[in-house]
């Protein structure tokens, strides 16, 4: 058996470069990282942090990804194995050690002694047994689905209190990435792995092994984290060991921005989620800072639905609608340097991204070619038509992304350029959840899903795009592109380096040659704190990780 202690290493995506100088001087420290921060003197312990968010809370089962409930969510539960944010190494976490076979379909994990769940039950390979098994195989009778991150799971053999094997079925060459992610592999205690779908979704019922404990809060508005006072597990590297400095922490919900921001200007509030850009610049002039975070993972992109009856059912109109879209003009006017331009399907830094600009090149005039040729001819009102149909499409603004709206405002201006009418839509977030699972309203159809999975390795690409899992194109199961099936799925059982970099960039050439995404930024979170926050950082998703973080005085 070959021992796997570290991972090769990847670079998390900063700040970009370029950033203006008034931007540049309201930074703090920019890039995932768990440090002590700059200046503020020795670590002080105590004090309630209050954590504004743009995003309301809902469903708290470990594998919703949704932006609020994760940076709640990562400082509750653990994982076997700590992703460095910043050289992507795999640390061991809950786990001491691993190995893995030669065939790379077991993994051999030894546990840290003496761990405990906050309801003082221990953490035992069976525990880490029932939990991956709901991942891996899912719970008809507590109405648990499968995991889509847990791909040929074969089920895990527990040897002693203290060591476990996981089995798999094939070779999967981002497993150990899985086992470190927030969303796929989070282990809680029995209470909660017993609870049916509706009790998983509740926060009240989360019991980890975490640096805090849920305290308080509807889990919907407001949740509050109280220290573990038995904390033992803090990840290898961490700045410090023992309890966590931060006395409480109240996450709430605020939806207005402007609220948000005085908060953070009068102290009311010390960190605000996901400012955005056009208030990047307010924070700076009350003496705030940012950190910005690249997101590993997909660029935020809008899926192209590929179901039959859908005008993007046509490959020439997914095609000439990836050509009318300039991404340069979508940075320069409503994000900020914060934000990457897309290279790709994956955001720079996650490992193996392939640069596949000269596939996103902005060109108008052959989107206009191709839509001609599609049958789609200009009319006098700027649009184009076909059979007396106008080419129009309905989208509808992502609420979990703060920028969403505005991005779309400017695609819209893109499209009209070649003839697309372009309407968007506005809803709360349990209405976009409903109008995306019925594939529109009425005559509006869901043609289009801005999305992006983080995960900092490439196979998120088989987890997003293979119909077996998440299907992100709403492909026919029955007759599925099998080629992209193929090559999505080809790039998880490679090992060597090189093949499998090549093998990916295979499958994201092949995306854009069907245009079946439209990317439009490399996702990034950025952050308003005060000048008394020290130690913020991120695991590698840009997730808050708040165990090194401490207030001054």
């Amino acid at each position: 058996m070959t021992t796997f202690r570290t991972h090769r290493p990847v670079l998390a995506l900063g700040a970009i470069a370029a950033a203006s100088t008034l931007l540049l001087s309201a930074c703090g420290s920019s890039g995932s990282s768990s440090n002590p921060g700059s200046g503020g003197g020795s670590p002080q312990t105590g004090g309630t942090l209050t954590f504004y968010d743009p995003v309301q809370y809902e469903n708290w089962r470990t594998t919703n990804s949704l932006w609020s409930v994760s940076q709640v969510a990562d400082n509750i539960g653990e994982r076997l194995i700590w992703q460095d944010p910043k050289t992507g190494t795999l640390v061991p976490w809950l786990a001491s050690s691993w190995s893995v076979s030669a065939d790379h379909k077991t993994y051999t994990f030894d546990l840290k002694p003496n761990v405990k769940f906050t309801d003082g039950t221990a953490l035992t390979s069976q525990v880490v047994k029932d939990n991956f098994d709901q991942h891996g195989f899912g719970d008809k009778k507590l109405s648990i689905p499968v995991d889509q991150f847990w791909n040929g799971y074969a089920g895990t053999e527990v040897i002693s209190d203290t060591k476990f094997q996981i089995k798999l079925n094939t070779p999967d060459a981002g497993f150990l990435q899985v086992l470190s992610n927030y969303r796929a592999s989070t282990i809680l205690a029995e209470s909660y792995v017993k609870q049916s779908l509706a009790g998983q979704s509740k926060i009240q019922n989360w019991v980890g092994t975490g640096p805090f404990r849920y305290a308080g809060g509807d889990g919907v508005n407001e949740v509050v984290l109280k220290p573990n006072p038995h904390y033992t597990s803090w990840p290898t590297g961490s700045a410090h060991t023992g309890q966590p400095y931060l006395g409480e922490i109240d996450f709430k919900y605020v939806p207005e921005e402007s609220t948000r921001i005085g908060a953070l200007q009068s102290g009311q509030a010390q960190i605000v989620r996901n400012l955005s850009p056009t208030d990047e610049q307010t924070v700076g002039s009350f003496g705030g800072r940012l950190e910005s975070f690249g997101v590993q993972g997909e660029t935020n992109a809008i899926a192209v639905q590929v179901k039959p009856g859908l005008i993007t059912d046509d490959k020439q109109v997914r095609l000439a609608l990836n050509a009318a879209t300039d991404r340069k003009e979508i940075n320069q006017t409503v994000l900020s340097p914060h934000y990457g331009i897309p290279i790709g399907p994956l955001v720079k830094g996650t490992p193996d991204a392939p640069d596949l600009s000269s596939r996103l090149a902005y060109d108008p005039d052959k989107a206009r070619q191709l839509l001609q040729n599609a049958g789609w001819t200009p009319n006098p009102d700027g649009y184009r038509y076909k059979s007396g149909q106008q080419l129009h499409f309905d989208i509808w603004v992502a609420p979990f992304y703060q920028v969403s709206e505005q991005v779309l405002e400017v695609l819209q201006s893109e499209w009209k350029k070649v003839g697309v009418n372009l309407t968007i839509h506005s809803v709360s977030l349990d209405q976009y959840e409903a109008i995306q699972a019925a594939g529109g309203t009425g005559k509006e159809k869901f043609s289009f899903s801005q999305s992006q999975t983080s995960t900092a390795d490439p196979n998120v690409l088989r987890v997003d795009y293979d119909t077996t899992r998440a299907n992100g194109l709403s492909q026919d199961v029955k007759n599925p592109d099998t080629k992209l099936n193929e090559l999505v799925r080809n790039q998880a059982e490679i090992f060597d380096p090189a093949k499998r970099a090549t093998a990916v960039k295979e499958a994201g050439e092949y995306l854009y040659q069907e245009g079946y995404s439209i990317p439009l930024y490399d996702e990034t979170q950025v952050f308003g704190l005060t000048s008394a926050v020290h130690g913020f950082g991120t695991e590698s998703t840009a997730r808050a990780w708040l165990y090194d973080t401490w207030l001054s005085k």
